[in-house]
């Protein structure tokens, strides 16, 4: 719903249609559309009458915002028709899936952007006009961390996001981001991952306190009850959700089989190495980064908007700040921008499948990492 108001209100374009395939959240899409005051958008449960309704010859494009598991089959129609084409991240949650998707894209002749709005934030463009051309050298180390709220951290083990199956692992669903920011940083020293190690597991409401639900619980003093608040699609109280997630299921013995916190360690073949840590449930919250070059130093966080650039030589330290950073740094809007720019124009996206592709093959081989307590090569 956030880009159909992005691209109704602020980008002056019109949505002809929402599929929704779950008929109870039709209530839930008219609801946001009605307090956007935004009339014109069918709502369809079925993408078959979407693209009969409207083919690709009468609509610039389409947005691909469905679970991750179902992005190579609605790809693959969406393709088939010929649509220039927005992918949320992550690209897809198996391997198969993610070569499939890349097989497709390679030769495709329509727009095919990747929905990796981190690139098109304005702090990290920032990091990275610093890093352009190599001002400072080459980049020896990276650390970026991400920690989510304790109530943000919670929807990961009740909502579909829970399942391995459902979003191949917490790294490749929540973080692809970051890992493609590691590796969009070292661009510029021609630098490729060639290792990955990885360890993290599930620490937070790992034991069975004897609860099945929060609504019959009678520990009053749970931290991790849950509450139709907690859910954006909701109305009235009634959480619209299907049988993929686990509402109102006590987090300490339902089936979420995701990892809740984990450090990945990447290895470039220039020899410097990044290292993302994340954790689902923190008292702070938000991201972070440092990266030490030959010759300077970059660090800042994001939702304070600040960023530092020290030169060693000079002792030169340049400050850049930005007001009213969100967890995504105001990438959302420059995101959507760009895919309809690119549809305009015939331009080459920021964010492509190969940088989507990338970002969930390292996360895989994170998780595998920990799997088979083993650094993973990353095929070349």
């Amino acid at each position: 719903m956030l880009f159909t108001q992005l691209l109704e209100k602020r980008l002056g374009h019109t949505v002809a249609a929402i599929v929704e395939p779950h008929l109870p959240s039709h209530a839930f899409v008219r609801h946001m559309l009605d307090e956007d005051g935004i009339v014109g958008p069918d709502i369809i449960d079925d993408a078959e009458t979407a693209f009969d309704r409207y083919p690709a010859s009468e609509i610039d494009g389409v947005f691909i915002m469905t679970p991750e598991w179902t992005h190579a089959e609605v790809f693959r129609s969406v393709t088939d028709r010929g649509y220039n084409v927005f992918l949320e991240k992550p690209i897809a949650t198996s391997v198969e899936d993610v070569e499939e998707i890349s097989a497709i894209a390679e030769f495709y002749p329509g727009v095919i952007q990747l929905g990796f709005v981190l690139r098109y934030s304005t702090f990290y463009r920032k990091v990275k006009e610093w890093l352009d051309g190599r001002p400072l050298g080459r980049i020896v180390t990276l650390q970026l961390n991400e920690r989510l709220t304790v109530e943000h951290g919670m929807k990961f083990k009740r909502s579909w996001h829970r399942k391995v199956a459902y979003t191949g692992g917490f790294m490749n669903e929540k973080c692809s981001h970051d890992l493609d920011l590691m590796c969009w940083f070292k661009e510029d020293d021609g630098a490729k991952p060639v290792r990955v190690v990885s360890m993290g597991n599930r620490g937070f409401a790992t034991e069975d306190r004897g609860q099945t639900n929060c609504s019959t619980c009678t520990i009053a003093d749970c931290l991790f009850r849950d509450s139709p608040d907690n859910y954006a699609k909701q109305v009235g109280g009634t959480v619209l959700l299907d049988s993929t997630a686990a509402v109102d299921s006590c987090i300490y013995s339902n089936d979420s089989d995701i990892n809740d916190n984990q450090t990945v360690m990447i290895q470039f073949d220039d020899g410097s190495h990044g290292v993302f840590s994340t954790v689902a449930m923190s008292g702070l919250h938000g991201r972070d980064l440092m990266i030490h070059l030959e010759y300077g130093m970059i660090w800042g966080n994001l939702e304070e908007g600040r960023l530092t650039k020290v030169d060693y030589r000079t002792g030169a330290t340049e400050v850049f700040g930005v007001e009213g950073m969100d967890m995504h740094g105001g990438g959302d809007e420059q995101v959507v921008h760009e895919f309809v720019e690119c549809i305009v124009s015939g331009s080459r996206p920021l964010a492509r499948v190969e940088d989507g592709a990338r970002a969930s093959l390292l996360a895989l081989l994170a998780d595998a990492s920990i799997a088979q307590l083993a650094i993973m090569d990353v095929a070349r």
